[in-house]
C-alpha cells in the first residue's frame, strides 16, 4: 500500500511561510487598526456637534460643547441654555444651563486615539504650509500613531466638516 501525507519537514516549511507573511502583514494590520479607531472616534465626535446643532434648532436655545478636565481624564459634554444669554460657566455652576449629553470621553472610546496634533502635517485646504501650534478656533485634532483627523466647525453655518489627513494631503470623510 501507497501511504499519502506530508513529511515533518513540508509542514515546517509551511508554517514557517505562513509566519513570515502573518510578520509582512503586522505593520499594515496595526495602521489599519488605528485609523479605523480614528475614523469612529471622529465620526462620533462630529455627530455630537451634529446632534447640539439639531437640539438648538429645535428647541430654539443656545447649545454648546464643553471641554472639561477631570484630573487626567479629558472629556466634553452638550450644555443647553437655560436663560437666553448664551451657555456660561456661572450659569453652568449655578445649574441654570444644564448638561443634556455626557460626560463623553475626549477619545471616543478608541484607546489609540489621543487629542493632539501629530508633527509635520500640512494645513487643512485652503490654507497652504505646514500645521503649527495649537488647534485654531471651530478645529479639533485627533491623532493616533501615524495617523491624523480633524473636525472644523463652521462657526456662521455650523456646518461641521470631517477631515483625515493621507500622507500629504487632506481628505474630507
Amino acid at each position: 500500500m501507497k501511504q499519502r501525507g506530508f513529511t515533518l519537514v513540508e509542514m515546517s516549511i509551511v508554517v514557517f511561510l505562513i509566519l513570515v507573511l502573518v510578520a509582512m502583514a503586522a505593520p499594515s494590520l496595526k495602521a489599519y487598526t488605528v485609523e479605523a479607531h480614528l475614523l469612529g472616534a471622529g465620526h462620533t465626535f462630529k455627530g455630537e456637534f451634529l446632534k447640539a446643532r439639531s437640539m438648538a434648532v429645535k428647541q430654539g436655545v443656545y447649545t454648546a460643547i464643553r471641554f472639561e478636565r477631570d484630573g487626567d481624564r479629558a472629556y466634553y459634554s452638550i450644555y443647553a441654555d437655560g436663560n437666553l444669554n448664551g451657555v456660561r460657566t456661572a450659569d453652568i455652576r449655578s445649574g441654570v444651563d444644564r448638561r443634556v449629553a455626557g460626560p463623553l470621553p475626549l477619545h471616543g472610546g478608541a484607546p489609540d486615539v489621543r487629542v493632539g496634533i501629530n508633527p509635520g502635517l500640512y494645513e487643512i485646504p485652503p490654507a497652504t504650509g505646514w500645521l503649527s501650534g495649537p488647534a485654531t478656533p471651530g478645529t479639533f485634532y485627533l491623532a493616533g500613531d501615524g495617523v491624523q483627523a480633524a473636525i472644523r466647525v463652521n462657526g456662521s453655518t455650523a456646518r461641521v466638516r470631517f477631515w483625515i489627513n493621507r500622507g500629504t494631503r487632506w481628505v474630507e470623510r
